[in-house]
């Protein structure tokens, strides 16, 4: 490696390892005692109850921020508040004011740090200890912007960071699930400070093989010229919306209260669709012809060598038209819709401060001038977008971070916390408009501008009991379930998953997306990590499975130990041979259910052009009129067992259409299924449910017939 290469790999390597070093020597901390109470007027705030639903009405939390030039107001009742969804006027069913313990120095009264992650998502749900995030950015801060960031996030832990607070810090690199909540005093103040060279933008040695994939497959000159430049930006811009994109989904189940999230980055450029990019190249470029080499295996080879990181220009070609078709500034828009459902407040700072040019002058080619100002004017507006949409704050063009600390302590030193049962008994899934009013004069009032109402699936993942409304005869509850569990038409899932829970453990597919299959870093095969765990807690069964190249689906029987009957989470990741792209899916499986004499949950599988005559297993949904379904449902019971099928619609209306039913024993473990086959050519497009019964057990399964 050259030497200046192995520079910045030390860089980032030593910002990697300090974090992990953190994380692991927070169980060291020798437990502190609890602080004292301080005696207050107020009776203290009680953590809020998890969303509850009733008649189709669904439970609505928001904290809103309220001041008078500049300073909170503190003295408000609930009878000051108004609150309108959609110009509707709603009752405010609970009312509370949250005062958080003032910042000032680290002592021994501090609240003690959590050891465990259930330790730290119980103290999340603590309504006086906020949560922070430290999201650094590095693909888009330079190396003197990271050196800056220094003050800003010294001013941040002493003026706004109390200690009963939670902070945690989050690069592109760092999964949500492996950010460290700690609290002052943990090292946490320092660690920045000791590694101030994170920042990647603009160095002349990239810590992305990749990267140097692209420039020698796209040389700077002729035909190429710029592909190279305009290929790693939009890579980059990928990879740090897609890690904020799982952070934001992982604090939304962390806790109902507001999340903040101060943004070191110098914003996006938020590439669109680029036909130019996508165009079919006059010739192969010089430096994408395939050298001459000897294989692994010894033999004379055209190919690159596929060890190191490095690619071919055949996958030089499949990225190039893969990030040519993109669209960030939609992405970006659905990023400040989940942080909204979320109550994620976004607070970006430019930690370069101002400047007039958006490039650098190198190590890439720079943009022309009028070019130059409409990428820095586009991350301006980004950055500021997430802030406005996400109720924030934002320093841009400014050398002085002091407003946005202000900012950020106004807005999270004391809020009051309202909930409402919503007078839109719908659950679609649609964003309803908030407005929060308080009928004292001179006042400002912030709270965010509104949610994503939950769809029937997810109002019953959070445990609800829906009535219907309106008088109308409800669905049963399979059907409305089978219905639920459908994919929604937007968002992309990377991986499926679909489980059923047999007499002593769980049997689930897995199934990569066709877009995830074709990325790159999945041509090699790769590895599913599954975790199945109780969903009253405990220790997880952790099984790993090989997914061999070009193979998209698998079936897992886990663990080789009984389980005892239950609920179980099932949870699987999975990771490429040929990178650190991880997905990951999740879903619920009943293991030995009782009373009945089949599983509530099944097995898919599909038959069609693409697979001949086998039948291959499948967690998606859509099928096409031209494939048959197969649906395993497992039985509980010894003896013989008679089941019926049908076919409904979504309104539960059985359809004249023949479900063939039987049943099959597996050879190798002994379990038995009853198994339905489907054949789909006389349905129409839309959604529908097979069932199945036997006595008064039914099993149920939702698809979508698609063109």
């Amino acid at each position: 490696m050259p030497a200046g290469g192995s520079r910045q790999f030390v860089a980032r390597f030593t910002l990697g390892a300090a974090l992990l070093a953190l994380s692991v020597a927070v169980p060291l901390v020798a437990r502190r005692s609890e602080p004292p109470q301080q005696p207050t007027d107020r009776p203290a705030v009680q953590p809020a109850p998890l969303p509850r639903f009733r008649a189709g009405a669904n439970l609505v939390r928001l904290d809103a921020y309220v001041s008078t030039d500049g300073q909170p107001v503190s003295d408000l009742t609930a009878g000051d508040f108004e609150v309108y969804e959609d110009d509707q006027p709603q009752r405010v069913e609970s009312f509370a004011f949250v005062e958080a313990r003032r910042p000032g120095p680290v002592t021994t009264t501090a609240a003690p740090t959590p050891h465990s992650t259930q330790e730290q998502r119980a103290e999340a749900q603590e309504a006086d200890a906020r949560v922070f995030v430290l999201f650094l950015d590095y693909w888009h801060v330079g190396i003197d912007g990271s050196s800056r960031s220094v003050a800003p996030v010294s001013a941040f832990l002493d003026k706004v960071v109390g200690p009963n607070d939670l902070v945690g810090i989050m690069t592109p690199d760092i999964t949500p699930q492996n950010i460290t909540l700690l609290r002052r005093g943990t090292g946490i103040d320092h660690l920045l400070g000791d590694v101030w060279t994170w920042g990647q933008r603009d160095r002349a040695i990239t810590v992305d093989p990749r990267e140097d994939d692209i420039k020698g497959c796209y040389p700077d000159d002729g035909d190429t010229i710029n592909i190279a430049k305009e290929m790693i930006e939009r890579r980059r811009e990928q990879k740090t919306l897609h890690a904020i994109e799982s952070m934001v989904n992982y604090l939304d189940g962390l806790r109902e209260e507001r999340k903040f999230v101060v943004l070191f980055s110098e914003g996006w450029v938020l590439f669109g669709r680029n036909d130019r990019l996508g165009r079919a190249l006059s010739e192969q470029p010089p430096g994408g012809r395939d050298p001459l080499g000897v294989g692994i295996d010894g033999r004379v080879t055209t190919g690159r060598p596929q060890e190191g990181g490095a690619r071919n220009f055949d996958w030089c070609e499949r990225e190039r038209l893969m990030l040519a078709y993109i669209d960030h500034s939609l992405e970006l828009r659905q990023l400040a819709q989940r942080a909204n459902r979320a109550n994620v407040s976004f607070y970006p700072i430019v930690p370069r401060g101002l400047t007039p040019f958006d490039d650098s002058m190198g190590p890439l080619r720079p943009a022309g001038p009028i070019e130059d100002n409409q990428r820095l004017g586009a991350r301006q507006n980004g950055l500021r977008e997430l802030a406005e949409q996400t109720d924030g704050a934002w320093v841009l063009n400014t050398n002085n971070t002091a407003a946005a600390l202000a900012r950020m302590l106004a807005d999270t030193n004391s809020y009051y916390l309202l909930s409402y049962y919503s007078t839109n008994a719908k659950l679609d899934g649609r964003f309803r408009r908030i407005t929060v009013r308080v009928k004292r004069p001179g006042v400002e009032v912030r709270a965010r501008p509104g949610y994503l109402a939950p769809t029937e699936a997810e109002a019953r993942a959070a445990g609800a009991t829906l009535e219907s409304a309106g008088g109308k005869p409800a669905l049963p509850p399979e059907v409305t379930r089978a219905l639920g569990a459908i994919v929604p038409g937007r968002g992309h899932l990377p991986a499926r998953i679909q489980a059923a829970g047999l007499a002593d453990r769980v049997r689930a597919v897995v199934e990569l997306d066709a877009a995830t299959l074709k990325e790159p870093e999945w041509h090699a095969g790769g590895t599913l990590q599954v975790s199945i765990e109780s969903d009253r807690g405990g220790g997880a069964e952790q099984v790993s499975v090989p997914l061999a190249a070009g193979q998209r689906s698998v079936v897992i029987e886990a663990p080789e130990d009984d389980l005892p009957p239950g609920r179980y989470v099932v949870r699987v990741e999975g990771h490429p041979a040929g990178g650190s792209l991880t997905i990951r899916a999740s879903t619920v499986a009943v293991v030995g259910a009782a009373n009945t004499a089949l599983g509530p949950e099944v097995i898919a599988f599909r038959r069609g052009p693409t697979t001949g005559l086998a039948y291959e297993p499948t967690a998606d949904p859509r099928f096409r009129r031209t494939e048959r379904i197969r649906l395993e449902v497992p039985v509980l019971v010894a003896g013989a067992v008679t089941a019926t099928g049908r076919v409904l619609t979504r309104e539960a209306q059985a359809l004249p259409l023949h479900v063939a039913v039987g049943e099959r024993t597996d050879a190798d473990r002994g379990a038995r299924y009853v198994v339905a086959d489907v054949t789909l050519a006389p349905l129409a497009q839309g959604d529908y449910v097979v069932e199945v019964q036997s006595g008064t057990a039914t099993a149920t399964f939702g698809f979508r017939v698609v063109p």
